[in-house]
């Protein structure tokens, strides 16, 4: 049997005591993940694999899965603390990007006022801030620091570990590669927020609304790209979930909807365009002012938009649910989804409503974005789970690998 390996994998469920073991069947072939060979097959087959890697742990106990959850987490915090610094107009308070020295606050008096002779050139001081005190300005600099710090964090909480992996020869660097994409992502997220920084440091006094709504974006990507790696590695050893024929469509639509308004949210915010209109349904006084349509990507049209395509994003979550949930085989997951989908978008428009009518105040407007998110993420994982089964490249004497990011599964064996 030289040049080959034997593994013995097991069907199904572990077998029960009383019942005895299930059928086995024996295949022949290198196997990278998937259930450990048996002392059997260890004794006819030399094995120079670790019998424990993160590529072969269970779900639950997969370290990989953990750190993705956690830089997730860290996201998803970031993107809230992000919307606070907007809210609290602190974005300008640091006119300087140094991502290494930048972590320390200015310390010491001297230090302070030098810092505060900075932001005093700027627009913002000039036009908007022209009474602010030393003081003030040390509370909204250490907003900002923060958020830069948060960020900084992000980013070493996914190179650092990264790196370790490897070094120990837990992930080789084939498999590293998607990781190595989400650590270079943060890199440009931080590059993009120093040029939206830099927008509101020259001429204006405020940042520009493209570039901050970009900056929303890509940290949604950000969340995106690490939560579905986090789910292909939760689902290795687990059935597809049932779902409706239909789902898998309707929560496409859905997704890209709710992209599209958390992209028109990112300009309203960027042109504080809640506060051009403080009453509902009407905009000051018309369903559709003047000019709205021919000015979506300023204040008004921007506001008008978010405002009413917010109940076609809640059609379509009513929608899919409907699917889900009028079908009996749909996966508990789903179920659970869609009841959360429900709520959430119910949450979200009264918020909405309660923002234009109250004058945006600060923490109704986070709770607002952080809702957003979190439709963002529950929508997203209902196209995972609806998603078809990835296709497999079978080459020889290797296992097969679905072109679905981060997701390997096991077949029939071929010689090594």
């Amino acid at each position: 049997m030289r040049g080959w390996r034997i593994w013995r994998i097991s069907l199904g469920r572990p077998s029960s005591p009383r019942r005895g073991p299930r059928c086995r069947w024996w295949s022949v072939g290198n196997l990278e993940s998937g259930p450990m060979a048996d002392p059997v097959a260890d004794s006819v087959a030399d094995v120079d694999t670790p019998l424990s890697t993160p590529e072969t742990a269970s779900p639950s106990s997969d370290p990989i899965t953990k750190w993705l959850l956690m830089v997730a987490v860290l996201v998803f915090f970031m993107v809230l603390v992000g919307g606070f610094v907007r809210l609290s107009r602190a974005g300008l308070s640091i006119t300087e990007w140094d991502p290494v020295t930048g972590v320390v606050p200015p310390i010491g008096h001297d230090a302070w006022v030098n810092s505060f002779a900075q932001y005093q050139k700027t627009p913002e001081f000039r036009l908007v801030n022209s009474t602010m005190t030393l003081g003030e300005y040390q509370r909204i600099f250490y907003i900002e620091w923060a958020h830069r710090l948060i960020a900084r964090l992000a980013g070493l909480a996914v190179v650092v570990p990264l790196i370790w992996m490897m070094w120990k020869r837990r992930l080789s660097l084939r498999a590293s590669l998607p990781y190595w994409g989400v650590a270079a992502l943060f890199g440009v997220q931080g590059l993009i927020g120093w040029l939206m920084v830099s927008s509101g440091l020259q001429n204006r006094p405020s940042v520009s609304h493209y570039r901050l709504t970009i900056h929303l974006l890509t940290a949604g990507t950000l969340l995106a790209l690490v939560l579905w790696m986090a789910w292909n590695r939760l689902d290795r050893d687990r059935p597809p979930r049932s779902a409706p024929p239909r789902a898998a469509l309707m929560s496409r639509i859905l997704l890209a909807a709710v992209v599209v308004q958390i992209a028109f949210g990112g300009l309203v915010a960027g042109l504080k365009a809640g506060l051009i209109s403080d009453t509902w349904p009407l905009m000051n006084g018309a369903f559709l002012p003047r000019g709205a349509l021919s000015q979506l990507t300023e204040a008004l049209g921007a506001h008008w938009f978010h405002r009413w395509f917010a109940f076609v994003v809640a059609s379509l979550i009513v929608a899919t649910a409907g699917v889900i949930l009028g079908d009996r085989r749909s996966d508990v997951s789903l179920r659970r989804a869609a009841i959360g989908l429900l709520a959430g978008v119910a949450l979200q428009i009264s918020l909405g409503i309660s923002l234009v009518l109250t004058g945006v105040p600060r923490w109704s407007a986070l709770a607002h974005q952080g809702t957003g998110v979190a439709i963002f993420v529950v929508s997203l994982f209902v196209v995972h789970a609806t998603r078809e089964p990835a296709p497999q490249v079978v080459a020889a004497g290797s296992a097969t690998v679905d072109l679905d990011l981060g997701d390997t599964r096991t077949s029939a064996a071929t010689p090594a």
